[in-house]
């Protein structure tokens, strides 16, 4: 007989008394062990039923946390798309504040001589007209040679054989000893086939300046004198002709002076009409101006940026502009110098139609060639093309300085202008105008039509 564990104690069998006798031994009891088990796997069915319970709280949170990060994400993805229109139209407002990009660059050389030699050299071909001598250099200026053969009225031209790259070009002289430069003229050339068969001229003397085009043929050149003007020219002054599309243009140290707009299209250009140059002449045994040092370049555009215009009258010759109060314009400008996001409708008459909505700040300036009295310049309007013009803005009325026996005004003035600030609507036009007292004659080249915008809605 064992005890329930299979083991049996020494002692089992010797005395009652002893310890490990049987009759001391574990007794079995089955009804105890039945609900001892019984027990036991009621707790474990209790244990197993609370893991249930347990799992399926977790299952409930997760599914309710994958609910809300499900709609978590709905919104963020929202707040994500609106945050990325958002930043479309803020990237679309800040790119309508910026200036637009500045144009590739222009092609385009300098030349430059200061005649620091004897002769004129290899980079120069020597052209005549008449019967002249050679050009020739003394004390850094450049002349006919005095010793030469100059027996009747000429010129004798020098082109440089290296031609510009563009047809927008300028030639800068800096004018040498005066000789006898206020009867016998120098020249500056440009736009020129490498023959001189035809160019663009500025005749410089001591008290005038003329523009125009030339031609050579059988050694004679025959000049076409566009407009010309009296203005006062000094030795070591720099004289300066410069052509922008059809816009020709005479600077004395950098102040306009005269100007003349070639719309017929005269003189020739593109490849093949691009040399620069210079000329001096004799006549009547006197010398025109020397020349003491030249600059020659193709003209870069500026880049426009903004929104707005600038019209101008380059042209010295007068338009003729009727008497009356409230004239518009007609055929008085004749250059675009700048014209960013705006239409310009007529160059001539100045109407310029605005893209946007704003604030502008336009002026206009006006020159003319004899005295007035009690001029205004004026603003003018049309909500759309085909309206009706209406005077948007009046200007000052000039008062006359002097009056006559009776009281009335003295003609004392030649120019009038007038600036003004203005909303306009898109798709509006404006153009300047005039009121005067006696018809008279507009001249360039101060004559000018600005606008820019200042903000907008």
């Amino acid at each position: 007989m064992t005890s329930p564990d299979g083991k049996v104690p020494s002692g089992a069998y010797v005395g009652s008394s002893a310890p490990n006798n049987v009759a001391n031994l574990q007794s079995v009891n089955w009804g105890g062990i039945q609900q001892s088990t019984i027990a036991n796997l009621l707790s474990s069915y209790q244990g197993a039923s609370n893991a249930t319970q347990n799992m399926s709280g977790a299952n409930a949170t997760s599914s309710a946390q994958a609910q809300a990060a499900a709609s978590g994400s709905g919104t963020a993805q929202s707040t994500a798309s609106a945050a990325q229109k958002t930043a479309a139209a803020n990237s679309a407002s800040v790119s309508a504040l910026l200036p637009p990009p500045a144009p590739p660059s222009t092609p385009g050389i300098s030349l430059s001589d200061n005649f620091a030699r004897t002769t004129l050299g290899p980079n120069y071909n020597q052209i005549k007209s008449g019967t002249v001598a050679n050009l020739t250099i003394a004390n850094n200026q450049v002349n006919l040679d005095p010793n030469g053969s100059n027996q009747n009225t000429g010129t004798a031209f020098a082109l440089n054989t290296t031609p510009l790259q563009t047809d927008d070009q300028s030639v800068s002289m800096v004018m040498g000893a005066a000789n006898n430069a206020a009867t016998v003229g120098s020249a500056i050339v440009l736009r020129s086939d490498p023959a001189l068969a035809t160019f663009v001229y500025a005749a410089v003397l001591s008290g005038t300046i003329g523009i125009g085009s030339g031609t050579l043929s059988g050694g004679t050149a025959t000049y076409n004198t566009w407009t010309s003007t009296s203005t006062t020219v000094n030795s070591g002054d720099t004289v300066t002709l410069t052509a922008v599309g059809s816009n020709y243009q005479v600077l004395v140290n950098n102040v306009p002076v005269l100007g003349f707009s070639d719309t017929a299209g005269t003189v020739p250009t593109g490849v093949g009409h691009r040399s620069v140059g210079f000329g001096c002449s004799f006549g009547s045994g006197k010398f025109s101006f020397s020349f003491a040092s030249m600059a020659a370049a193709d003209q870069q555009p500026a880049a426009a940026t903004g929104i707005g215009w600038s019209l101008v009258r380059g042209s010295t010759t007068g338009v003729t502009q009727p008497a009356g109060a409230l004239q518009r314009l007609n055929g008085v400008f004749d250059t675009v110098r700048q014209a960013a996001n705006v239409t310009i409708i007529s160059v001539g008459a100045g109407q310029v139609q605005v893209n946007r909505a704003g604030w502008y700040l336009i002026s206009a300036t006006f020159n003319f060639a004899n005295l007035d009295y009690a001029m205004r310049t004026e603003l003018w309007s049309v909500p759309s093309l085909g309206g009706t013009w209406n005077m948007l803005r009046p200007g000052a009325l000039g008062i006359p300085w002097d009056t006559d026996g009776n009281g009335g005004g003295l003609p004392n003035s030649s120019c009038t202008a007038g600036s003004f600030v203005v909303y306009l609507p898109k798709g509006a036009v404006v153009a300047p105008g005039l009121s005067t007292n006696t018809s008279n004659s507009l001249i360039g080249p101060f004559i000018c039509f600005d606008g820019a915008l200042l903000n907008w809605l």
